[in-house]
């Protein structure tokens, strides 16, 4: 018996020691919902005026997660700002009451419930249906409550200390005010140094401004094709667009056989702040070149839905402001600049094909012989071998 209860001991002992690591291992693994959660807690503990412009974009990023926060406006730059404004708050006591209706709510800690109809709270209007709310729902407006709702519905606490992240209905309403006007005064100021719009008043340039929405592009995007509607009226802001146009020309191929083929030549640009579409969009005509973006693209554009909002004197105003893009160029100004940048191109590609030649000839090869430099930075022992072989 002596002999065999070490072992034994061992072995309980050895069990026991891997239970605990994997009771350790398993506390220690959490989800990222409960992830991005302690980091909400963790940066909201700040004042908001204290927070590094990194750490609200980190709680946006987070917030997008949350269907009920992203539904509060269709505008992401409008919501960016209303992470700015967001604030801890924490509910001590058990059963204190929270009113939705002074803002937008996210439970970080806790849980929340509707009140009991016995409950010594005002009445509700009508009975909250959606049950206890734990962590990671969300409750609450920044909307005004509909016209003849006096009252507004209760939650009250089902746990104690319970933590929200909150946006405050009144903040909000500031916040809002004021990305509105910086909004508009954008997109008034784009309208006015356009082309001809320089001479249009005030009344029909908001009515104008009201119907145009922001949107962005990346490069090397087609934004309208030559022979088909244009799908917008657009305003650029910033960023370059390219302008071409198709021609018919006489390729031959390498055999020596001769064939007709469509060719696209950029025939010019589009800058801020110029714009296009005016006329295909109003007149549902086809588009007389393809509109390419050369670089990232900021543009202001009027769907053609939105068209219909405006006056009818609007609509002429605008039809009589704008002009077809590059529609004035012939086939024989496109062939023209097609055979010139064929020209270029090939006079580039010829030069090129010359200094590969020599560089060929001569055996130069890039990281080899006298080529060859190193990055590293010699050291005393190292430096005869560093200049011999640099000789």
């Amino acid at each position: 018996m002596s002999d065999v209860q070490p072992s034994s001991m061992k072995m309980q002992s050895s069990s026991v020691s891997s239970s605990q690591l994997s009771t350790r291992r398993s506390r220690k693994e959490i989800t990222p919902f409960q992830r991005d959660i302690h980091i909400l807690r963790r940066l909201l503990r700040k004042l908001h005026i204290q927070r590094t412009n990194a750490e609200h974009e980190q709680i946006f990023q987070i917030m997008t997660q949350f269907p009920q926060f992203m539904a509060i406006d269709q505008r992401p730059k409008l919501l960016r700002q209303a992470i700015e404004i967001a604030h801890f708050e924490i509910c001590d006591d058990i059963r204190q009451p929270v009113l939705p209706s002074n803002g937008f709510f996210l439970v970080l800690k806790g849980s929340v419930s509707p009140p009991p109809m016995t409950s010594e709270l005002p009445s509700l209007v009508h009975q909250i249906t959606t049950g206890t709310l734990t962590v990671g729902k969300c409750f609450g407006s920044l909307k005004p409550p509909p016209e003849g709702q006096l009252k507004s519905p209760w939650y009250i606490t089902a746990e104690e200390n319970c933590e929200f992240l909150k946006i405050d209905k009144d903040e909000f309403a500031t916040v809002k005010t004021k990305f509105e006007q910086t909004e508009y005064q954008e997109k008034y100021s784009l309208i006015r140094s356009c082309g001809e719009y320089k001479m249009w008043t005030k009344q029909p340039t908001d009515e104008l401004v009201r119907v145009i929405e922001w949107i962005e592009y990346p490069q090397n995007t087609i934004l309208a094709s030559e022979g088909f509607r244009c799908p917008f009226i657009a305003y650029v802001k910033t960023g370059e667009c390219h302008i071409l146009r198709k021609v018919d020309v006489v390729k031959t191929a390498h055999n020596g056989i001769k064939s007709r083929q469509l060719r696209q030549v950029v025939m010019g640009k589009i800058t801020s702040p110029d714009s296009f579409g005016e006329i295909s969009v109003l007149l549902q005509e086809a588009m007389t070149c393809t509109v390419v973006t050369a670089t990232h693209c900021v543009l202001g554009i009027v769907r053609p839905g939105k068209t219909l909002e405006l006056p009818e004197v609007t609509r002429k105003l605008l039809l009589h402001t704008a002009q077809r893009t590059f529609a004035h160029l012939s086939q024989d100004d496109i062939r023209r600049e097609y055979i010139n940048q064929e020209t270029r191109k090939e006079w580039t590609d010829f030069k090129k094909d010359i200094l590969d030649d020599i560089i060929f000839k001569k055996n130069i090869r890039s990281g080899q012989g006298k080529w060859q430099h190193s990055t590293l930075i010699p050291t005393p022992s190292d430096d005869r071998l560093t200049k011999s072989s640099m000789h």
